[in-house]
């Protein structure tokens, strides 16, 4: 049986002269591997580049539980990046997106509102006329609720460091490794109040911004099992 499906490149690699198996994260599925064969064929090389990290496919495939590679039947663009290849910004802040959800969606179970918003986070980067400095910020927080583990809403003026490892606003300080102080503590609740999808200037220094992006991979790091990325430091370089 075949099934229609919107899918997210994140990786791919070659598999033999034609082949290549790609990693696809499926808004009916969640996360597959999938055999795509003949892509590299001199006939088909239009068909390769739909295989690129984070482009945005409309797929139609067979499913088969508890199989390590699916196969895809049909597949073509659902959405053609206008800016995000060109804009030297954009496409850092999308490379950090991408290791980001490729190292924090590992399962295969589907959850369509995650789906949703990576790809209209991924939308929203390619359509803005001027990205925020504090995106990829706001990214992370964000994309934490869907992944179960955001902050909890309970910021106050006595409630006003953040505890890292319990996810919530607190009234008490301590030198404890997992606990931010109340600078930084206001700037993620400030974060967690601004929407990913309007325009709006940056809320942060570049310093401020590159000890926040310190504190929200820790904070990932103490969330997620092995969260280790590679572009943070690429991506304060093109932010400078």
């Amino acid at each position: 049986m075949y099934h229609k499906t919107r899918g997210i490149v994140l990786h791919c690699i070659k598999y033999s002269e034609t082949s290549v198996i790609a990693k696809i994260y499926t808004d009916k599925f969640g996360l597959l591997s999938f055999m795509v064969k003949g892509v590299r064929s001199s006939k088909s090389k239009a068909k390769a580049s739909l295989m690129q990290p984070l482009t945005m496919l409309d797929m139609e495939m067979a499913y088969r539980e508890n199989r390590g590679l699916q196969f895809i039947r049909e597949f073509r663009r659902d959405y053609n990046y206008e800016s995000l290849p060109f804009d030297t910004l954009k496409s850092t802040i999308a490379i950090f997106m991408l290791e980001v959800i490729a190292k924090s969606i590992r399962e295969h179970e589907p959850n369509s509102e995650l789906f949703d918003f990576i790809y209209a986070a991924l939308h929203r980067l390619d359509k803005t006329a001027k990205v925020s400095a504090d995106f990829h910020l706001l990214f992370m927080l964000h994309l934490s609720r869907y992944l179960g583990f955001a902050p909890h809403d309970n910021y106050s003026e006595t409630n006003c460091y953040f505890e890292m490892q319990e996810g919530v606003f607190t009234d008490s300080f301590s030198s404890n490794a997992t606990l931010l102080d109340k600078k930084s503590a206001e700037q993620i609740y400030a974060l967690l109040g601004t929407s990913l999808f309007e325009e709006h200037t940056s809320l942060l220094s570049r310093t401020e911004r590159k000890q926040m992006l310190t504190n929200l991979l820790k904070f990932y790091q103490l969330h997620l099992e092995n969260f280790q990325l590679k572009s943070p430091e690429v991506l304060e370089a093109v932010l400078h």
